[in-house]
């Protein structure tokens, strides 16, 4: 008889348990809800094709946003700088696609060393490399490897 009511208090407090209703909190209508999904790092997160990798500000100071989609959509070329291939469009035609048609220099800034080319060096052997990481860096034999702009973000053009 004693694991009887034993057994029958232990089945009553599970029965309970299971129906117990749990308290909840009232809704504020006016509270922001709250966002519970898990976050992704931002380095982690693709990057929208509309969104610009860079800047092409022209003489006139008016600006062109260049996208990956619009760099994509230029020749590739190749440049050997130390033994390593490089590939990415021609800086020149990327100010073609930017509609910049004459120039006296160009100024590229970025993460790491500003460069300043002449319009004589805007040719076959300056290119906009793409990196790892989504972005681009000069790449040119006129400018020692170690001076490369990286993550280039704007370009100026005078």
């Amino acid at each position: 008889m004693k694991h009887l009511v034993t057994l029958f208090l232990i089945f009553s407090v599970f029965i309970s348990a299971c129906t117990a209703t749990p308290a909840v909190a009232p809704v504020d209508p006016q509270a922001t809800p709250v966002d519970n999904t898990p976050k992704t790092p931002q380095a982690l997160q693709p990057t929208p094709a509309s969104t610009a990798l860079f800047q092409v500000v022209k003489a006139d100071g008016s600006s062109v946003g260049m996208t990956w989609d619009d760099l994509k959509k230029l020749p590739l070329a190749n440049l050997t700088v130390d033994g390593k291939v490089e590939e990415g469009p021609k800086l020149s035609d990327v100010l073609k696609a930017a509609g910049v048609t004459d120039f006296s220099e160009v100024s590229l800034n970025g993460s790491s060393s500003p460069a300043t080319l002449t319009k004589a060096q805007v040719d076959d052997n300056t290119i906009l490399d793409f990196n790892n990481h989504g972005t681009v860096k000069l790449a040119s034999s006129y400018i020692p490897k170690a001076n490369w702009t990286k993550d280039v973000s704007e370009i100026k053009v005078k």
